[in-house]
């Protein structure tokens, strides 16, 4: 009886992609993919990074008072005495140039008059042009 022992070698790579995938690293060529979840939680952190901006920037550069619009000094509070129309203030109070039914809408939109119609004694608020150049009192 006679016992004959193989010897097994390696078996060689033939391509040269074969040859590198021995020689590099294990995980070199792996790529990473956010799964569903991963991308909700990415956007949700995004979202409240926003907020968080937003709301510093609203608390440090005052950002509400900016956008208030007119500035009070650029405003005038008129007591309407009788006969005094809108035209008449749009004449007095408008900026240099501005077109009188402008003014008159901006003026209703201001008081929030669903008129052009004024009463006696009601006290109405008008954007002015210039503090300097408008008179103050009526």
């Amino acid at each position: 009886m006679s016992t004959q022992s193989a010897t097994v070698l390696p078996f060689r790579p033939t391509t040269q992609v074969e040859r590198t995938r021995r020689t590099a690293p294990a995980r070199a060529g792996v790529r990473l993919e956010a799964t569903r979840r991963g991308r909700r939680l990415a956007v949700a952190l995004a979202f409240l990074l926003g907020l968080l901006v937003a709301g510093i920037a609203l608390l440090v550069l005052d950002v509400p008072a900016a956008l208030a619009g007119a500035e009070p000094q650029d405003r005038v509070t008129v007591t309407v005495e009788a006969g005094d129309t809108l035209w008449e203030y749009a004449e007095e109070y408008a900026p240099e140039g501005a077109s009188p039914e402008a003014y008159i809408a901006e003026v209703r939109t201001l008081n929030s008059l669903p008129t052009g119609r004024l009463t006696a004694g009601q006290e109405i608020v008008l954007p002015v042009a210039g503090s300097a150049e408008a008179p103050l009192d009526r």
